[in-house]
């Protein structure tokens, strides 16, 4: 395919943020800081989905997703965030 811009990639959904070159290294923390925020087991599920998923077909792809949201519905961290966020309170996770 053709190379696009940017600010192409912000408009279409390809990338969340254009930053100056300067700020790459602070935007690139933050968004660290994000994931790391999430439930381990989650953040796991989906990293496999995106390496597994990008070589599969899309139907492929979804059911891979599928797969993995359901392995976490029985955890105790899935539980967790469930009720964090009826609490309005920040999950306390545990990768379990």
């Amino acid at each position: 395919g053709e190379p696009i811009s940017a600010q192409d990639a912000l408009r279409v959904g390809l990338v969340n943020a254009v930053v100056p070159a300067a700020a790459v290294m602070d935007e690139a923390r933050r968004w660290a800081d994000l994931i790391c925020k999430r439930g381990p087991l989650a953040v796991r599920a989906s990293k496999k989905a995106m390496t597994d998923g990008i070589e599969m077909a899309l139907d492929d792809g979804l059911k891979l997703e599928q797969r993995l949201f359901f392995s976490l519905a029985n955890t105790e961290d899935f539980k967790e965030g469930l009720d964090a966020f009826s609490r309005r309170a920040e999950p306390n996770f545990k990768g379990r």
